[in-house]
């Protein structure tokens, strides 16, 4: 089950790679794109964070520069493949206490915590190809049969 998630780690990190790039060539980005991506990093990094332990200091809305989001994207791939790399197969049904960003508390199991940060991923980078799509040639494929048939 770890090299599921492995996987789908890369294919997140595949499709945000694919989705900046579309971004980069747009004639323009509608300030509710920026918002989504911005948010997309900042969850990701929350959930991660979440994961091994660690609070972090940032908003679910939080704001990065845009000449920062590479390396946004980049430090959470390492914080969840290095999180994976550190846990054994049954500790993806243990689960984790935590505080949303509301103050409620829940326990929630790695593994689900791992499945919502990728399904919450997928459906932001949907929005986001729906609202840049008018200012690109051609909108991005992120699909993941397309990830399959590449990474071959």
């Amino acid at each position: 089950m770890k090299d599921y998630f492995f996987n789908l780690l890369e294919f997140d990190y595949w499709t945000n790679a694919r989705l900046l790039a579309a971004m980069q060539g747009a004639t323009e980005i509608p300030q509710r794109a920026q918002d989504l991506f911005n948010h997309l990093i900042a969850a990701s990094r929350i959930w991660g964070s979440r994961m091994v332990g660690e609070m972090q200091d940032v908003q679910v809305w939080a704001h990065f520069d845009m000449e920062r989001w590479q390396q946004e994207l980049d430090y959470n791939r390492k914080l969840i493949t290095d999180f994976l790399h550190s846990i054994e197969e049954e500790d993806l049904s243990r689960k984790v206490h935590y505080y949303t960003t509301k103050g409620v508390s829940y326990e929630t199991s790695i593994s689900d915590m791992l499945t919502h940060i990728f399904i919450h991923s997928g459906y932001h980078q949907g929005q986001i190809v729906s609202l840049i799509k008018p200012f690109l040639t051609t909108a991005p494929d992120l699909m993941y049969i397309t990830y399959t048939r590449e990474k071959k």
